[in-house]
């Protein structure tokens, strides 16, 4: 992918190269604009490994909004702008793990395969280890519908 570099930063398109921004990335980029129609996407014979790779990411992509949503009040406070796009591939990984559909139908089972949400940090520039330093035991209810957790007394 182009950087410009140029002092004259803008936006939007000039004849077929299109000009833009990433969040939490600086500078600007460039990139040719083009590709297939939403159309042949959608109808061609030749975009159905593309459509079920759409269906599958789409799934991961709600699976992981439904976990933010579900966090909302700490994701404000404590996210980088990259957790989606961690969340999300954390949730293809467990999307890969279903063998028993085909693909573009896998399920996401994230209370089978909830290894790969260990260790995730909301932020990756600090992780929940290198500000809280008291040891810590978290249980689950059987129903998995609360969970308590339990430390020594600490001088925050």
């Amino acid at each position: 992918m182009a950087r410009q570099l140029g002092a004259i930063k803008y936006g939007g398109t000039i004849g077929d190269i299109r000009h833009f921004k990433i969040k939490g990335l600086t500078g600007n980029f460039a990139g040719l604009k083009g590709g297939a129609t939403g159309e042949q996407i959608k109808n061609d014979a030749a975009f159905q490994r593309t459509r079920e790779n759409m269906n599958e990411f789409g799934g991961c992509a709600n699976a992981g909004r439904s976990v933010r949503v579900g966090l909302n009040m700490l994701m404000k406070q404590m996210s980088d702008p990259q957790l989606t796009g961690r969340l999300t591939g954390i949730m293809k990984k467990i999307n890969l793990e279903d063998q028993s559909e085909a693909r573009g139908y896998r399920a996401i089972l994230i209370s089978t395969q909830s290894k790969y949400l260990l260790g995730l940090n909301f932020n990756k520039n600090i992780s929940f280890d290198s500000v809280f330093y008291t040891p810590f035991t978290l249980t689950n209810s059987v129903e998995r519908d609360s969970a308590t957790v339990e430390m020594a007394e600490f001088k925050p």
